[in-house]
């Protein structure tokens, strides 16, 4: 007498084949996601990852390449370094989720002669340089080039990151419409100038700063897995003719680290890293910050560039202007 469960056999081969298209079909409902359904994170904030790359190739060298998370978005006013150092600035800051190996993967390829590489990095990148975070893979989203960068082993997990998002923000463009109409804007516009600096916020008033993560500014611990990074960093940009400056992320004086912050300079110094300045001079009252202890308003933007150009022409002399 045949067995009842002989329809369901649970056989190597069999479980195989279910296994193959179970794993097809979600390969299908996620291509079909990611083809004509909305964007994993529907903001002009992280589209900007494209025009950033787009700009970081078609500049040319001699140029200022800024590296590291959202302060330098926020934080910079790269027209004026651009006067500074009579360069064109690519300002590549987006995010510190993407760790510092993407962002630092993300330029070298790009560098040449006579370039000038200002890094300013939150303390997470310091932290956590290998970073796996949706962020990440939003930005794969928005250029699939970007997965390139990303080592084969991760990629998997990716693409699967990917998946999810889309289904999410799927989820949230249906509630959203089914509330304000289809077609409305769900997410707020986020506006950056040619050089890939955030403006649109510098013309409204601050918003309220959450109080401070603990997880982020109640120690700071380099990764030992930092050091090789910036070694290729600087190995690499060396090797095309360019110069890697270390410079310092803002931070307010509620979450401010004096000895923490000291000791890593003394570290960056002692890895054979250049460095301008010191970290102290990168404290700013809490009211000059926007949305985060790292994001400064206009007037802090504009201080903390001013310190920035004079650190890094007293670090590198020649990067700046020619002055008679």
């Amino acid at each position: 007498m045949p067995s009842s469960t002989s329809a369901f056999s649970t056989s190597p081969g069999a479980l195989l084949r279910r296994a193959v298209l179970f794993a097809s079909g979600v390969t299908m409902v996620v291509t079909v996601l990611v083809l004509v359904g909305p964007p994993a994170a529907p903001s002009e904030y992280m589209r900007s990852t494209v025009t950033k790359n787009e700009r970081l190739r078609a500049i040319g060298s001699p140029k200022v390449v800024l590296v590291g998370g959202s302060n330098l978005s926020y934080g910079v006013d790269s027209e004026h370094l651009e006067k500074a150092f009579c360069r064109p600035v690519a300002n590549m800051g987006l995010t510190a989720l993407v760790g510092f190996r993407f962002a630092v993967n993300e330029v070298v390829g790009e560098l040449g002669a006579g370039d000038v590489v200002i890094v300013a990095l939150e303390n997470s990148m310091f932290m956590r340089p290998d970073r796996f975070e949706d962020a990440l893979a939003t930005v794969v989203d928005y250029r699939p080039a970007s997965l390139t960068l990303i080592p084969w082993h991760q990629r998997p997990r990716m693409i699967v990151a990917l998946g999810v998002l889309h289904v999410q923000s799927l989820r949230d463009h249906v509630l959203e419409s089914w509330k304000q109409g289809w077609g409305a804007p769900v997410y707020r516009r986020r506006v950056f100038n040619a050089q890939g600096d955030l403006v649109n916020q510098l013309d409204e008033p601050g918003l309220a700063i959450a109080p401070p993560d603990p997880a982020e500014f109640d120690t700071l611990v380099v990764a030992e897995g930092f050091w090789p990074i910036a070694d290729v960093l600087q190995r690499e940009a060396q090797a095309r003719g360019a110069s890697v400056v270390f410079s310092w992320c803002p931070v307010a004086e509620r979450v401010d680290q004096p000895e923490e912050r000291a000791e890593l300079r003394t570290a960056m110094l002692a890895h054979g890293l250049t460095v301008a300045g010191v970290p102290s001079d990168y404290v700013f009252p809490d009211s000059l910050f926007y949305d985060s202890w790292y994001h400064l308003h206009t007037e802090g933007r504009w201080l903390r560039t001013e310190r920035m150009v004079n650190d890094v022409c007293v670090a590198f002399p020649g990067a700046c202007c020619a002055t008679e």
